[in-house]
């Protein structure tokens, strides 16, 4: 008699998922879902609740539940099929019998050797500050005075938030309506696509270039009169542009004539090699910019920096204190004591060097292939391919992950693109490229 198979779960009510939730923060709701999915009680497929019926039943904001929905993005736990819905992923290990085990490029690989150890700066923190320090949403003074020293233009209000994904769903909450419109480039992030697609927002993709979005593309973009418009100034994702200063003074002059709010999206900080530029210079009143930190010190460093426009940080700072989801005071001048420690930088310039080369290298041998990458460097490749989905599902067969376009781009666009982690070491590079040349192969043709 054959081995009997688990009944696959079609889906899960909202009833279900929140009767286990005993904290009912976004950070409470992700951590939960993942032990289920890890654990195999949701498995491959189930269909999970909606943002809204999860929010209504646990009486949070839908926010909160689409910043948990996020995370687990993510963290590669689960996956939207549109209006379809959400579903938990496929977790299986995919072996392949000459390639070895799986190699998962749909995520960032921190090197362990240069990720900066908390536990002594955690430790300084709590005897500066006191063991029993508890606070609120106030900015540490010290982790203060630093984001306003670094920050490219002066801002009206700080905040410190655990992600970049968070402060986009906290500021989507108070702007963005389901149904509105939300300009972002020619192809978004996946933390950005993650936290607004759960919104039902319409994405209008604005054409980019080596420096970003076209001025006279975005003005065509802007009389569809949207709530928001989101840019990446550096080390794009996964366009990999570079915003120069007279490109956010083009764009500053175009976003002028609006009364849109601009959110800035800089994931890569301290690991960007080129120097953040910034609208906010030019429109500090409109622009809130978001630094997130984990990129460049490790994934244990869940801490994003915000500053900008008065009234719409000091809304972010309302919501963390509704909802409980400040940073700690100690976390905070942990993290202070972090960014300026000489080791760490150290450790940083290391990581910095090493990606922009595997960036480079990985990008000429795609280039090689006659395949189109976009950019100049950043910490994924935007790959043009004949058909995104047969590229996906032959590295899927030789053992390698990749992302498809869908979901960051237009559709015709999705179906001709594939994003690919460029953060793994080089013999991770030299299976992808061989992998790429067997499907271009396969398909008799290398243009796209």
């Amino acid at each position: 008699m054959g081995a009997v198979r688990p009944v696959r779960i079609a889906s899960v009510s909202a009833g279900e998922v929140a009767a286990g939730i005993l904290d009912a923060s976004a950070r409470g709701i992700a951590e939960h879902l993942a032990d289920l999915i890890r654990a195999g009680r949701l498995p491959n497929g189930t269909r999970l609740p909606t943002v809204r019926a999860l929010a209504a039943t646990l009486h949070v904001g839908a926010t909160t539940v689409a910043t948990a929905w996020a995370v687990l993005h993510r963290d590669r736990l689960i996956r939207s099929d549109g209006r379809n819905g959400t579903f938990v992923r496929d977790l299986s290990p995919v072996l392949d019998r000459s390639a070895g085990a799986l190699l998962d490029l749909t995520g960032f690989e921190h090197p362990a050797e240069l990720v900066p150890d908390l536990s002594p700066f955690l430790t300084r923190a709590a005897d500066e500050l006191g063991r029993g320090h508890v606070g609120g949403v106030e900015v540490d003074d010290v982790l203060g005075n630093l984001l306003r020293e670094t920050w490219p233009f002066l801002p009206g209000s700080t905040a410190v938030t655990w992600s970049y994904a968070e402060t986009l769903a906290h500021l989507a909450a108070g702007t963005v309506r389901a149904g509105d419109r939300v300009v972002v480039e020619e192809a978004c992030s996946p933390e950005t696509a993650a936290v607004l697609a759960p919104l039902h927002v319409q994405l209008i993709h604005v054409a980019c270039d080596a420096a970003g979005m076209l001025p006279d593309e975005l003005e065509r973009a802007l009389s569809s009169r949207p709530a928001m418009v989101i840019i990446q100034p550096r080390y794009a994702d996964p366009l990999a542009h570079r915003m120069t200063e007279a490109r956010a003074r083009q764009l500053a002059v175009v976003l002028a004539k609006t009364d849109v709010l601009v959110v800035e999206q800089d994931c890569a900080t301290a690991l960007a090699t080129s120097e953040g530029v910034s609208v906010g210079r030019h429109l500090p009143d409109r622009t809130v910019l978001v630094r997130d930190l984990r990129r460049a010190y490790g994934p244990r460093v869940r801490v994003a920096l915000v500053g900008g426009a008065s009234p719409v940080v000091e809304r972010i700072r309302h919501r963390q204190e509704l909802l409980g989801s400040f940073l700690a005071p100690i976390a905070q001048r942990a993290v202070a004591s972090m960014l300026i420690d000489p080791v760490v930088s150290d450790l940083v310039a290391a990581s910095r060097w090493r990606f922009a080369r595997r960036w480079h290298v990985l990008a000429r041998s795609v280039r090689a292939l006659g395949l189109e990458v976009s950019g100049s460097g950043g910490l994924a490749l935007w790959v043009g391919v004949p058909a995104a989905e047969q590229v996906v599902s032959r590295l899927h067969e030789g053992g390698v992950l990749v992302r498809h376009g869908y979901g960051l781009t237009e559709p015709d666009r999705a179906d001709r693109h594939v994003w690919i982690s460029a953060t793994s070491p080089a013999p991770h590079h030299r299976r992808v490229e061989a992998l790429l040349g067997e499907a271009l192969s396969d398909r008799g043709a290398v243009s796209c």
